[in-house]
C-alpha cells in the first residue's frame, strides 16, 4: 500500500503547488488537486496512473516499509562513519596561537586566550614538524585530500610561520597527487595584501572574518584594549582579499544588543563593498553568540536568523543548497577519524571549542605517534563525545527516524553536551528542533523557486 512519505514537505508559492523530498532532495511542482489529495492521503484509487508513476520515481510516495527502512539506514551510515579512520580526506583544524590582538567581550576562547604558562617559544615549530609527520604518514597510507583550518587565537599573528608551512605542505601534495586546501580563520585586521599576495587563492576554500554590525556598534566589540578602528580596516583587507581573487566569508554574530547593527550592515554592505563581487566570492554566515548574557536561546534565534538571512538573500549574499547527503557523523568531535584539532603545544581535542584548555585535551601528537597514528586509542573525553553524546545517545535515539536528519545533523555535538547539561535549550523537547529546521528548509525552498523565475 502506497502513502505519502513523512519527508516530503509540500508548499505554495505564487498560487502555485510544489512539493520536496528531505530524503533526497527532489523538488516537484504539483497540481492543487495531487497536492489536495495527498495531504488527504488519498492517493491509490485516487491519482492518476501517470501521477503515481511520478511521485513514485521521486520518492514522494512509497510503501509502508519505506520510512523504516530508511531509519535502519540512517543508523548505518551514521555507525560506518563514526568509526571509518580509512577514509580518503581527512580535515585538520590548527590552533596556531592562544594570542589574540583583540579582546572580544563574548569569545568562546577568553579564558585561555594569551596565557604564557603552558607555552613556549618554539612550541609552535615543533608541533608544526610532527604535524607535518602525520600528515606524510596519512599520504602513505593512501589519502588524495586534505584540508588544514588555520585560527587561533588569531592566526596571522603566526603569518611568517603559516605562510612557510603552507608552501611546505602544498609542495608535498603536489608531488604524491594529493588535492590540498586550506582555510583562515581570523578577525581579518592584519590580513593585509603584504600577507595576501604570499597565498595562493588556487588553494584557498575561503577567509572567514567576523563584522559584528556597522563602523559603531563593530569597533565597540571587536578591537583591541585601545578600542581602535578595526572596522575600516577589516574592510580595505576583505576588498584587497576580493581583488586577489579570494574567497570571503564575512562571520555575522548575532545576540540581542547587535541584531538591529547587523541587519543594517546586509542592507548597506553593498554602498562599502563592490557587490559584483557578491555571491561569487563573498556570501555571509549568520552565527548566534552563545555563552553570553545577551544570547539568543536556540530557538528564540530562530526568528532572527531568518529575518538576517531574508535581507542577505535580497543583496545575493548567500547562496541556495538544498542539497542532502546520508546522515553521518557531525564532525570530528563524535567520530574516531583521522581529522584532527590540534594547538600550539601538540594537544589534541575533540572539539574545537575546547582547544587551549589543557583539562579537555584528550591526548597529544606525540602520544598519537606512539601508537602509531591510530586514532582508536580512547580517553574519558572521547568517551564522552564518541558515545554519550553520539547520536544513539541523544533525544532518545529519535534523531535517525526524523525526516529533517540529513539537513541538521542532530545538532553540532557540542550543542548536545550544553544541551544536557542544562546550559542551552533543549529543543528536542516538543520537537522544536523540527520547527526551526521546517523554517530553514521552507525559506530555501522559496528562495530556489524565486531563483528559478529569474532565469526564465
Amino acid at each position: 500500500m502506497l502513502k505519502l512519505s513523512k519527508y516530503s514537505i509540500i508548499s505554495n508559492y505564487k498560487n502555485c503547488c510544489y512539493i520536496f523530498n528531505l530524503n533526497n532532495g527532489a523538488l516537484l511542482k504539483i497540481s492543487k488537486n495531487v497536492a489536495n489529495n495527498l495531504q488527504s492521503r488519498r492517493i491509490e484509487g485516487v491519482l492518476a496512473k501517470n501521477e503515481i508513476e511520478l511521485l513514485k520515481k521521486y520518492d514522494f510516495v512509497v510503501e509502508n516499509s519505506f520510512d523504516k527502512q530508511q531509519s535502519l539506514k540512517n543508523q548505518l551510515t551514521y555507525s560506518v562513519s563514526k568509526y571509518n579512520h580509512h577514509k580518503d580526506s581527512i580535515k585538520i583544524d590548527f590552533a596556531l596561537t592562544n594570542k589574540c590582538n583583540f579582546c572580544c567581550p563574548y569569545c568562546f576562547e577568553k579564558q585561555e586566550l594569551n596565557k604564557n604558562c603552558c607555552t613556549k617559544e618554539n612550541d609552535l615549530q615543533q608541533t608544526g614538524e610532527k604535524l607535518f609527520s602525520y600528515i606524510k604518514f596519512k599520504i602513505k597510507e593512501g589519502i588524495k585530500n586534505l584540508d588544514i583550518v588555520f585560527y587561533g587565537g588569531e592566526p596571522t599573528l603566526e603569518a611568517q610561520y603559516v605562510i612557510k608551512f603552507i608552501k611546505r605542505v602544498l609542495t608535498l601534495c603536489k608531488s604524491k597527487n594529493v588535492n590540498f586546501h586550506y582555510v583562515f580563520v581570523t578577525n581579518g585586521y592584519l590580513f593585509n595584501e603584504k600577507l595576501i599576495s604570499k597565498l595562493d587563492p588556487s588553494y584557498c576554500k575561503f577567509i572567514q572574518i567576523t563584522l559584528d554590525g556597522e563602523k559603531e556598534f563593530h569597533n565597540n566589540r571587536r578591537t583591541n584594549c585601545n578600542k581602535i578602528n578595526t572596522f575600516d580596516i577589516i574592510i580595505e583587507n576583505i576588498k584587497s582579499l576580493l581583488n586577489y581573487g579570494f574567497y570571503v566569508v564575512v562571520r555575522l554574530n548575532v545576540d540581542k544588543t547587535n541584531y538591529k547593527s547587523i541587519s543594517s550592515l546586509l542592507t548597506n554592505l553593498k554602498n562599502i563593498i563592490n557587490n559584483t563581487f557578491f555571491g561569487k566570492l563573498l556570501t555571509v554566515d549568520i552565527a548566534r553568540v552563545f555563552g553570553s548574557e545577551n544570547s539568543f536561546d536556540l530557538l528564540e534565534f530562530e526568528d532572527k536568523r531568518e529575518e538576517l538571512y531574508e535581507i542577505a538573500k535580497s543583496n545575493n549574499l548567500v547562496s541556495t543548497n538544498l542539497g542532502c547527503k546520508d546522515l553521518t557523523t557531525f564532525c570530528i568531535a563524535e567520530s574516531l577519524s583521522s581529522d584532527l584539532v590540534i594547538d600550539q603545544t601538540g594537544r589534541l581535542y575533540r572539539c574545537w571549542n575546547n582547544v587551549f584548555n589543557e583539562k579537555h585535551a584528550i591526548w597529544s601528537i606525540d602520544d598519537l605517534k606512539n601508537h602509531n597514528y591510530d586514532p582508536y586509542e580512547t580517553s574519558a573525553i572521547t568517551l564522552e563525545f564518541v558515545n554519550e553524546l553520539s547520536l544513539l545517545n541523544t533525544n532518545h535515539g529519535k534523531c535517525f527516524d526524523c525526516e529533517y536528519s540529513k539537513y541538521c545533523g542532530g545538532l553540532c555535538p557540542n550543542v548536545r553536551k550544553l544541551i544536557k547539561e542544562g546550559k542551552e535549550r533543549n529543543i528536542y523537547k516538543n520537537d522544536d528542533c523540527k520547527l526551526i529546521m521546517n523554517k530553514r528548509i521552507t525559506q530555501l525552498i522559496r528562495w530556489k523557486l524565486e531563483e528559478h523565475d529569474k532565469c526564465k
